[in-house]
């Protein structure tokens, strides 16, 4: 290969992506989120990289799913999705918000964006559910089915969520909840637990010859949550260098714990170094208060937190 190979889920196109190197798949978020974009440019990129939901065509997925994966790979498949159809519609539901508080006309700009491709992601979480899982096609009726297929802790977590969120709703000049609305939804729910989701999938994907529309979906939100978890490592870092890091500490530490305790059920592993979906999400995390210049000691004492939780959620 004669090009830098992250390039190539930049320029992808829907067709391509269920043959792209999966390790290129797996780097690009850590690629792009080290680039320290700002929001103009992470504008710009969307513009770029367009796909639909509807033009994934899922009728072979339906029948690799009913008649030739085997049935724990299914279930597996089964609280993936529904996980990612709670996700989505609450990333959807709860980022207009968001939106409304932001600080600078770049960022109100920029979230408009993040906002087409949560309706994107939800639509075609939407779509699996009906079409590849067999859930009821009326979405109201699908999210409880899928919400009874989500764990305490990634209850707990939209819990949280909403919490935070109707802070911001009441105080959306407030710059400080905002930030910590940022640090919960981008840092926490999309560059932890969604972007270790999605690697997870594409990864256990990887080599089996099945599931077209499922691979080529995931790989493509992993390529819009590049420029999402890049947005929230930006203001987040400004943040930081305002003053506000004692507010963004505060609210990693009340989420990780509950984030990493829905890792911890994840079986998949890293095919090259057997890392869990658990130690991956760590991994993540870690990278991320980096970026936003918040210090090792603290990422050692959240990471303390949530060893010490775990044996209680897996209680």
């Amino acid at each position: 290969m004669t090009r830098w190979s992250t390039l190539l889920l930049d320029d992808a196109s829907l067709a391509q992506m269920p043959e792209l190197p999966v390790d290129d798949v797996l780097r690009h978020a850590d690629v792009v989120t080290a680039q320290r974009m700002k929001p103009q440019a992470l504008y710009e990129r969307w513009e770029k990289q367009q796909w639909s939901a509807q033009a994934i065509d899922l009728e072979r997925d339906r029948v690799d799913y009913e008649k030739r994966l085997p049935r724990s790979a299914r279930k597996a498949l089964e609280e993936s999705i529904a996980t990612f159809i709670i996700g989505e519609y609450t990333g959807l539901d709860l980022l207009a918000p968001i939106l409304t508080g932001a600080p600078e006309e770049i960022d109100h700009l920029y979230l408009g964006t993040q906002i087409a491709d949560e309706t994107r992601h939800t639509q075609l979480m939407l779509r699996l559910g009906e079409e590849v899982l067999g859930l009821d096609p009326d979405p109201k009726r699908m999210l409880v089915q899928a919400w009874n297929l989500c764990t305490p802790p990634h209850r707990a977590l939209s819990r949280l969520e909403t919490e935070i969120i109707r802070e911001v709703q009441e105080r959306p000049a407030d710059y400080e909840t905002w930030l910590r609305t940022v640090a919960l939804f981008h840092l926490i729910s999309e560059g932890v637990l969604a972007l270790v989701g999605q690697r997870a999938i594409v990864q256990s994907l990887h080599e089996v010859p099945l599931l077209p529309g499922v691979k080529a979906g995931f790989t493509a939100m992993c390529r819009d949550e590049s420029r999402h978890v890049s947005f929230g490592l930006h203001a987040l870092r400004q943040g930081v260098r305002e003053g506000h890091a004692d507010a963004i500490r505060d609210v990693i530490e009340q989420a990780t714990p509950l984030a990493l305790a829905i890792e911890e059920g994840g079986d998949v592993k890293d095919s090259g170094t057997g890392a869990t979906m658990r130690s991956l999400g760590i991994d993540s995390l870690r990278r991320q208060l980096r970026l936003i210049g918040i210090d090792e000691k603290f990422a050692d004492h959240v990471v303390g937190l949530t060893e010490r939780a775990a044996p209680a959620e897996g209680h």
